[in-house]
């Protein structure tokens, strides 16, 4: 293995498990604020009337989310591109322009809570029909990002999932890093099909909370593995 890829390994390897943690970052400010109920974050009113410190750990829940779901998977995704390129051919380019749209998506549904939540606290506080007005206009926010944009992201997980598996099976990764990125995938799936159905809301909740514990498992224990084996090439396993 040359100098670049040892280099591309690192990076990766430490992306991952950095990633991992701000994942797990994300849930902790997101229970502080929510206590456990996430439909408190679509509540205009509840959200903009919260203390400063409340709305600061939302937002760096929303940061969070960013540096652990989202930047550190292009990382993951774009290296298993360049690794499984040759045998991965057409799919694998799709598998990567799938993992670039879900990064995407979660950003942009990410940066747009974590932005615009301090501004119209202060147009609530203001009272009168402009709270009104900031009221609908963060819930409208909220609704979009989390049940639009990362409703969207369902599909191309399970995609990326399945296809990457698949390479990383055949390299011989072991199942404590197969079996979580399986889950992973079909959760992500299952998500999108329950989100579209309200009786379903409770499959899609329990969808959620298995992600975000074992999507962020997953990342440590692939950086890990993958930094351990630096003079390697990933397809030794």
């Amino acid at each position: 293995m040359n100098s670049n890829s040892k280099e591309a390994v690192r990076v990766t390897a430490w992306a991952a498990i950095l990633g991992g943690i701000f994942a797990y970052l994300n849930v902790g400010f997101m229970l502080m604020v929510t206590q456990g109920d996430m439909s408190v974050s679509l509540d205009g009113a509840t959200m903009l009337g919260f203390p400063a410190e409340t709305r600061q750990f939302f937002r760096l829940s929303m940061l969070a989310d960013i540096l652990g779901f989202y930047l550190p998977v292009l990382v993951i995704g774009g290296y298993l591109w360049s690794v499984f390129r040759e045998e991965a051919g057409t799919l694998g380019d799709i598998a990567v322009l799938a993992i670039a749209l879900y990064v995407t998506l979660g950003v942009i549904g990410a940066a747009l809570q974590l932005s615009v939540l301090n501004p119209l606290a202060e147009i609530y506080a203001a009272g009168g029909e402009a709270a009104k007005a900031a009221e609908v206009v963060w819930t409208s926010i909220a609704v979009g990002s989390q049940q639009g944009l990362w409703w969207c992201e369902g599909p191309v997980v399970l995609f990326w999932g399945l296809v990457v598996g698949r390479h990383l099976k055949r390299a011989g990764w072991g199942r404590l890093v197969l079996l979580p990125l399986s889950v992973v995938g079909w959760c992500f799936g299952l998500f999108f099909l329950a989100g579209f159905f309200p009786q379903l809301a409770a499959l899609s909740s329990a969808m959620l909370v298995l992600v975000v514990l074992i999507f962020p498992m997953w990342m440590i224990v692939f950086g890990t593995r993958l930094l351990r084996k630096p003079a390697c090439t990933l397809v030794t396993g």
